[in-house]
């Protein structure tokens, strides 16, 4: 009979498929159903289909390797390995996969062979290791492994030649034979052998911990190996499958699958023999993959016949029972000790018996070896505080930090306090030193300074002790071979390891002992025994050898934590950790509230313990669910169903993920919300309409407010609210009411009534009321804001209980608006406001204004009742102020006064600039008109009535502006007014500004051109980095005096309030709400002033601010010269910025150092011919031309050059070669120097 393994998947998630071929159902009219899908072909050399998991299929390859492929058959990886030349696998039987390890049951080399998720090989076990003559036969090695399962980190292994089930950890330590029982429930004759295995095939195990074993037929066992069942079956079996909905079997005779549910209750059949897709010619393997899709492998064909299932109940998570305690074996250190003890941090104490020497590992390493004079170590123990301890045959001592002995006490004898032949020493928690004597047949007890407190005395052989965190004291007597078990009193308490004959509890040949979280742990042979502190054994682990996890000789144990603890053998140290499986938690306890309930339990007191699992189901005999994960012992499960009864349980889980068993049920129910009465209810009721608000409940199951009147004895809704107000209209003037508000819950409850008592009010206002909400002064300096902003706000009221049609409101101010601004509503609703934006269109007298005055605004409303026309109107007062005043509510009016493009402003800084015809700078010509303005005689004059350090800082106060053409003719401002003037004068040339305010003052600032440099450069303090440019501040109340002090000022005044409540006002932003003032044409026009003038007043300025520009523009290309003498490209870059400056003498003298650093540099000769071209040195200029294309030719800008050199002297026909050649290089010079070509050729 042809066997197939697998292994068990969860069914999780739908899928969906068009089926192709329905399955036979279990009987008549049995809707259930697996669908055939499609065929895959098998991949090349696959023998037999070994299981599954996920999405990954495996498969036995005929070279004895396992094919690992997706659920498409694309082949993934291949697990093989050669361990000392020799493949790992040979025969392979079956697959299981778990915690990311897939293991593999091989029946030759009678092992289990493990491999990570990527195929890498991670060892074995089970395999004999004694060879072919070895007499072998340990209780955990394998005779034809023929299945393997994993369940909870315990991996169980079908044994198909000793017909027995053997269970290891995770990562293969010997744990035990399972222990199969029959039945406790079924008797009889038929059952009496059922529980027996026989020619076992394949083993299984669900997600609630069964055990289902092929046996001829499919047998089931509880987790402790009790005898359950028999599912029930028709014909020879050849595999089977266990899902999480359902088991699945294969009847050899004619290919087909049944799937049962886990009441053994018989779904569906499908699968049959046949040539057709969906039919199998030869059975070689079930597996069910994830998304219920279940695989058939038909090797005579070579194909893969893929079904969707229809899915079953599942499997009940809940009640689940506790599962076995494993170990895991995590390393080994090559260190031979006959003693352990650890030190709590990170160091293992051990005796080496063959060199009589204390040596400390740490790291898997012997890091110090130390022999004590006249010592012969017997055992080591290491204190609450770290001191280690060495016990001598006659004496116990102390060691420091560096190995030396401190004092001790004992002595030789057989008193109290001595020793005669000492075996093992422990220290408890508390502080207690307890040592065993052998030949005094006696464990004496003293404190931590030495002092005896007492003794235990007729032991028989007292070779080991353990202590555990209460003081209970486990004493090992080896010729009893017991563990006695006394009191942190010392009395006898019981004992342990003397169980009736054959049982497994029974201790055969103990060396040492620990004690440990759940008990006390026995080193037996090759075996560790576990007990409970009462005695009463547990569970054992460990099986002879010298591979991984095996025990070959062990002499010592010793705890490191709560889980993990060492084992010494001949010639190593191996590291154990223990997983435990947390018992119930106990008191679960269910609390009802809204919506809600809450859970409470006592929590599991153990190290090792994460968090818990809460399951939840709505019956109490199934169908739990998790619905939580908590790291405390406290769970509020919300948003639940109102009235309805749940039912609860929660497991611990460990940090490595492994629950325990589930508490007992508790049951609770979410109740239902009731809100509570209103509070805090207040009323405004009119003639036409009432507004009730009230204090919000503040519950996320209050939906609404309900709103009634009572007629009688019944309640009549009338409205509802989601916010905590109502308005309620059209009621009648001078009446009582009675209105009644309960809150609203989702669960469909209602608060006790609230009764609101009110009466309207008499009717008293105009149907039709208009309010004047704000109406602005109006500033006629900037009168067309008013156009779209408005100049106020009205408000109409509908005071009737009527809804008015065509709602009609205008706004006129006499006298400055041709006609009435109009606003429309459609209608208007009884007790309904609209608040309607004052709009202006101005005429031209707006411009007129020269006195501040008030002026009449007229506001009518009307609407339609009945085809009549009915109107309201309503006047009212509005200040208009001529065009110098503003307020400072809103900073930007200021721009209104900027105004570059004024004519006579205009006028006069034309008339400065063009005597500066050669200065391109920007600071030299501010200085320039700067100065020039002091010569024209222009004065600081501070505003007597409303000076700016006063008004500037109150919104509410009118100052006065001057235009900057007004501040020119009277010769004489204020900071506002000076300010105005210059940002003026420097916009119109094209220079960008900024007006500076600080608490009390205002200045102003303009743009250099120069960018910023990254090492934030400033000059000391005089420029301003804004923007990434340099800016020059300016103090204009001090005109008169020198630009250069004008500046100081300006830059102190910044920087001393920066950061402090200075701002800028960004005067081209400004101007896109506050445009420049239009003025009128005016007749004056302002005087002149030289040049002479300005140089005479203040000399050597315009020199002074030619230097600093070139300083500023020219420090970086200086910088670099400074690095390196010889950088043509910075020479040559000083000297145009230098020229470009003015500066055509010190341009010079950089052209000619660059020339000669480099001859040949055209650009540094044209540079220099266009210097001489500006003196009027013809002659001069035309050589460097020339020299300058005799080394670029091809430069035809420089040939344009020369040719205006020779046309300067009346060299026409050099002019005209010249150009020619220029165009040549260039066709677009022509268009490009157009006018110096139609004067050539109009020569010729």
């Amino acid at each position: 009979m042809m066997r197939i393994h697998i292994f068990l998947l969860c069914l999780m998630s739908s899928f969906i498929h068009t089926s192709v071929n329905a399955a036979d159902s279990a009987s008549s009219g049995d809707l259930a159903k697996a669908s055939f899908v499609k065929e895959i072909p098998m991949i090349k050399g696959a023998q037999r289909l070994l299981g599954s998991s996920g999405d990954r299929l495996y498969f036995a390859l005929k070279d004895g390797a396992v094919a690992v492929t997706d659920i498409e058959g694309k082949q993934l990886q291949t697990l093989q390995f050669k361990d000392g030349g020799d493949p790992v696998l040979k025969k392979p039987e079956s697959v299981a996969v778990s915690g990311g390890v897939v293991y593999v049951a091989d029946s030759e080399l009678n092992q289990i062979a493990m491999f990570s998720a990527e195929g890498k090989y991670e060892g074995s076990f089970g395999a004999k290791k004694g060879g072919f003559f070895s007499s072998g036969g340990g209780a955990h090695e394998l005779n034809k492994p023929r299945g393997v399962a994993v369940h909870e980190g315990i991996v169980y292994v079908l044994d198909g030649g000793s017909k027995r089930i053997l269970m290891f950890g995770s990562n293969g330590v010997f744990l035990s034979p399972l222990d199969i029982k029959p039945s406790a429930t079924k008797a009889g004759k038929e059952h009496a052998d059922a529980y027996k295995l026989h020619e076992p095939v394949d083993i299984k195990v669900d997600i609630a911990g069964r055990i289902y074993v092929l046996d001829g037929e499919v047998k089931v066992y509880s987790s402790a190996g009790e005898y359950l069942r028999t599912i029930p079956w028709d014909g020879e079996l050849s595999a089977f499958a266990v899902a999480q909905d359902g088991v699945y079997v294969a009847k050899s005779q004619d290919f087909t699958i049944q799937k049962y549910d886990f009441n053994d209750k018989l779904l569906y059949r499908f699968g049959s023999r046949g040539d057709e897709p969906g039919k199998l010619k030869s059975f070689s393997g079930l597996a069910v993959a994830k998304d219920r899709q279940v695989v058939l492998a038909d090797t005579t064909k070579g194909m893969l016949n893929h079904y969707v299932a229809e899915a079953g109940p599942l499997i009940e998570v809940v009640p689940r029972s506790l599962t076995r305690v494993f170990v895991q074996s995590m390393g080994e250190m090559p260190v031979a000790v006959n003693k352990l003890a650890w030190n709590g941090k990170d160091t293992i104490y051990g005796i080496d018996a063959d060199q009589k020497a204390i040596v400390s590992i740490r790291n898997g390493k012997v890091e110090t070896s130390v022999k004590l004079k006249d010592v012969t170590p017997v055992a080591v123990a290491v204190d609450s505080g770290g001191t280690l301890w060495v016990l001598d045959k006659k004496r116990v001592l102390k060691l420091d930090a560096t190995g030396k002995m401190l004092p001790g006490f004992g002595s030789d004898g057989a008193g109290d306090g001595q020793f005669n032949d000492t075996t093992d020493m422990v220290i408890s928690a508390s502080g207690k030193i307890y040592v065993a004597d052998k030949r005094n047949g006696s464990v004496q007890i003293f404190n931590g300074d030495g002092t005896f407190l007492q003794a235990i005395r007729k032991l028989l052989d007292p070779v080991a002790l353990a202590v555990d965190a209460q003081d209970n004291l486990y004493v090992l007597e080896k010729t009893r071979n017991l563990i006695s078990i006394y009191s942190a009193q010392g009395t006898p308490v019981g004992s342990l390891g003397k169980e009736k004959e054959g049982h497994p509890g029974n201790l055969q040949k103990p060396v040492a002992l620990m004690a440990t979280l759940d008990g006390v742990s026995v080193l037996d042979g090759s075996q560790v025994k576990v007990y409970s502190r009462k005695g009463e054994y547990l569970r054992s682990f460990g099986a002879k050898g010298k591979g991984r996890g095996e025990l070959d000789e062990p002499v010592a144990i010793a705890l490191k934590d709560d889980v993990t603890f060492f084992v010494a053998e001949q010639k190593r140290i191996q590291t154990f950790v223990t997983q435990y499986k947390p018992a119930a938690p106990q008191h679960l306890v269910a609390k009802d509230d809204l919506h809600s309930i809450e859970l409470n339990w006592d929590a599991v007191a153990l190290p090792y313990v994460k968090q818990y699992q809460v399951y939840r189901s709505k019956d109490e005999w199934g169908g739990f669910v998790r619905v939580a994960t908590v790291d405390t012992n406290r769970f509020v499960d919300r948003g639940l169903e109102v009235d309805g009864k749940y039912f609860y349980s929660v497991a611990a889980q460990t940090r490595l993920g492994f629950e325990g068993a589930t508490s007992a049920l508790a049951s609770g129910t979410s109740k239902k919300y009731t809100p509570p009465a209103l509070e805090l209810v207040q009323v405004e009721a009119s003639a036409w309409q009432v507004k009730m608000t009230w204090k919000p409940i503040e519950s996320e199951f209050v939906s609404s407010y309900i709103v009634y009147q009572k007629e009688g004895n019944t309640f009549t809704k009338i409205g509802e609210a989601i916010a905590p107000e109502f308005i309620k209209e059209a009621l009648t003037p001078n009446t009582k009411y009675t209105f009644y508000i309960a809150a609203h819950s989702s669960d469909g409850t209602d608060a006790e009534k609230f009764a609101v008592n009110f009466a309207t009010s008499a009717f008293s206002k105009a149907p039709l009321e208009i309010e004047v909400l704000s109406l602005r002064p109006i500033f006629s300096n900037t009168y067309k804001l008013y156009e779209a902003g408005g100049v106020g706000v009205a408000k109409l009221t509908n005071n009737t209980n009527k809804d008015m049609e065509g709602v009609t409101f205008s706004f006129l101010l006499k006298d400055f608006m041709d006609f009435a601004t109009e606003s429309k509503l459609d209608k208007l609703h009884p007790g309904q406001s609209a608040e309607i934006k004052l709009k202006a269109v101005f005429n031209n007298n707006i411009l007129n204004v020269t006195e501040d005055s008030s002026v009449q605004a007229m506001l009518e409303a009307s609407y339609f009742e009945n085809g009549k026309r009915e109107s309201y109107s309503k006047n009212s007062t509005v200040s208009v102020y001529e065009k110098h005043k503003l307020l400072w509510d809103e900073r930007g009016r200021y721009a209104s006064f900027i105004t570059p493009k004024d004519s006579p402003l205009l006028s006069f800084v034309r008339s400065v600039v063009t005597q500066y015809k050669d200065t391109k700078d920007e600071p030299q010509l501010a200085a320039a008109l700067f100065n020039a303005v002091g010569a024209y005689g222009l004065t600081y004059i501070q505003d007597p009535t409303n000076p700016y350090q006063v008004v500037s800082g109150k919104t509410n106060v009118v100052d006065y502006v001057q235009f900057p053409r007004e501040t020119l003719e009277r010769k004489s401002g204020d900071c506002d007014d000076l300010v105005a003037f210059y940002t003026s004068a420097l916009e119109s040339m094209g220079i960008t500004t900024r007006v500076v305010e600080v608490p009390g003052h205002m200045f102003m600032m303009f743009s250099t051109g120069i960018p910023a440099e990254e090492d934030g450069y400033n000059m000391d303090d005089m420029y301003v980095i804004y923007e990434d440019m340099l800016w020059i501040p300016v103090e204009t109340t001090v005109v008169g005096s020198p630009f250069v002090k004008a500046w100081e000022l300006g830059a102190a005044n910044y920087y001393k309030w920066k950061g402090k409540g200075l701002t800028i006002l960004n005067i081209q932003h400004a101007w896109e709400t506050y445009k420049p003032a239009s003025l009128a044409e005016s007749k004056w026009k302002p005087g002149e002033v030289s040049k002479e003038s300005i140089d005479k007043k203040f000399p050597n300025e315009i020199s002074s601010m030619l230097k600093i520009s070139s300083q500023t523009k020219t420090r970086g290309y200086r910088q670099q010269i400074e690095k390196n003498s010889g950088d043509v490209n910075a020479h040559l870059q000083i000297g145009i910025i230098l020229a470009k400056l003015g500066d055509r003498q010190e341009a010079m003298k950089y052209f000619d150092k660059t020339i000669s650093l480099q001859p040949g540099n055209a650009a540094a000769l044209n540079n220099r011919g266009n210097l001489l071209m500006i003196d009027d040195k013809y002659e001069d200029a035309q050589k460097a031309y020339r020299e300058a294309v005799r080394v670029s030719p091809d430069d035809p800008e420089i040939w344009i050059n020369l040719a205006k050199a020779h046309k300067a002297v009346n060299e026409i026909k050099e002019a005209q070669a010249a150009f020619v050649e220029a165009q040549r290089l260039d066709p677009g010079i022509k268009k490009k120097y157009k006018a110096l070509g139609l004067e050539l050729s109009n020569t010729l």
